[in-house]
């Protein structure tokens, strides 16, 4: 029953707060031409590349050695914070936007203090301030957009945040920086930091290779079909956040794996065949980004296979093979961007998106079907 309690703190933390940012982004969407949309995307992507600089892969590192409980998160806070201030500085420099070089430390803020509240299995907190920050991005960028135009919506995001810092006070006041406490586990520690960066560069990176490359106009519809694909993953994110504090205990959760996998499968359907009917009706600007969508919805499902493996990879600290096919997914991407984009501009862009999920996915299983066939010396499948 406590297992049941904890799943639906987290889903209904995650699914409002998915719920209220693509609402949010989808108002924000018919409030502005695909250009504009797509500038703003444009610079939260350096945000986005900022902050993940900066957490040196602690958002996994943290949720899994909290819930081992080991006492490094003032170690780890420390040396995040510091990066995160010098990164902020180089952004002023080379773009003088304050308002990106204030989000990159919100950011950070964001992720050190949900992955230590699920890494504690404090979910009716982490329910409280996950759905109060995102309620805050409402209000706030709405208001500071007709205030003062988009840039508003930059700072908005950034004051939104401003709450976590008392959870990483709370950890300043629980632990001592002891930088010690790292060296044993600084190969994992690398390893997450080095599978974040390959996430940002498949992630975030696209958005800046196609702006630049591709101009604002089609930045702004990829990036709609983006945020649309994003809610379609929201309860495999949500079953993922519950079960890798399991993993790290060694519980498997293998029939709720199971229905991630069947939902995920009747997400793509609706995502092909229902959404792009939505888009045509509320958002008739976006009408490039329809085939976008179409393509996308079904990535969902080698992505849900693919995020299911790698928990079960990083709950044993096995860090090392999600770290190489990360890289293989944004290699994969990047090249598509720059090989399909140009060439085939959105149905380009949407099967690089499909083909970066589906070999990672791919990599992972047969990775773990190895292991798990020398283990037992004989091939016997691979267990979710």
């Amino acid at each position: 029953m406590k297992k049941i309690n904890n799943l639906f703190l987290l889903t209904v933390a995650s699914a409002g707060g998915s719920g209220i940012t693509a609402v949010f982004w989808f108002i924000m969407a018919a409030l502005l031409v695909p250009s504009e949309y797509g500038e703003i995307q444009y610079f939260l992507s350096i945000a986005a590349i900022g902050s993940v600089i900066s957490l040196i892969g602690t958002p996994t590192v943290v949720t899994v050695y909290v819930s081992k409980n080991y006492k490094i998160e003032s170690t780890l806070y420390f040396i995040v914070l510091l990066v995160a201030v010098i990164s902020s500085v180089i952004v002023i420099l080379l773009f003088s936007r304050f308002d990106v070089a204030f989000l990159i430390l919100g950011l950070v803020l964001n992720d050190l203090a949900l992955s230590y509240l699920v890494g504690k299995r404090q979910y009716s907190k982490y329910v409280k301030y996950l759905l109060v920050q995102k309620l805050s991005v409402v209000i706030i960028c709405l208001s500071l957009f007709y205030a003062i135009g988009t840039i508003g919506i930059i700072y908005g995001l950034f004051i939104s945040y401003l709450p976590f810092t008392i959870i990483i006070y709370k950890g300043f006041k629980e632990t001592k920086i002891n930088f010690s406490e790292l060296r044993t586990r600084k190969g994992f520690i690398i390893n997450n930091y080095l599978i974040n960066l390959a996430g940002v560069f498949r992630d975030h990176v696209d958005k800046l290779l196609i702006g630049s490359l591709l101009g604002f106009s089609l930045l702004g519809n990829f990036a709609l079909a983006v945020q649309i694909y994003a809610v379609f993953m929201m309860f495999p994110h949500i079953v993922i956040r519950y079960i890798l504090p399991d993993e790290s205990r060694g519980i498997p959760n293998t029939k709720l794996k199971k229905l991630t996998m069947l939902i995920s499968i009747l997400i793509s359907i609706f995502g092909v065949f229902v959404a792009p009917q939505i888009i045509s009706l509320v958002l008739p600007q976006y009408t490039n980004a329809i085939e976008l969508i179409q393509i996308m919805s079904l990535g969902v499902v080698p992505a849900t296979l693919g995020m299911i493996l790698q928990t079960k990879l990083l709950g044993s600290e096995k860090s090392k093979h999600v770290l190489i096919g990360r890289w293989v997914a944004a290699i994969t991407m990047i090249s598509g961007i720059l090989l399909l984009g140009t060439v085939y501009g959105t149905i380009g862009l949407a099967f690089s998106f499909i083909l970066s999920s589906t070999l990672f996915a791919i990599y992972l299983f047969v990775n773990i079907y190895l292991r798990t066939s020398e283990s037992n010396n004989m091939p016997k499948g691979v267990e979710l």
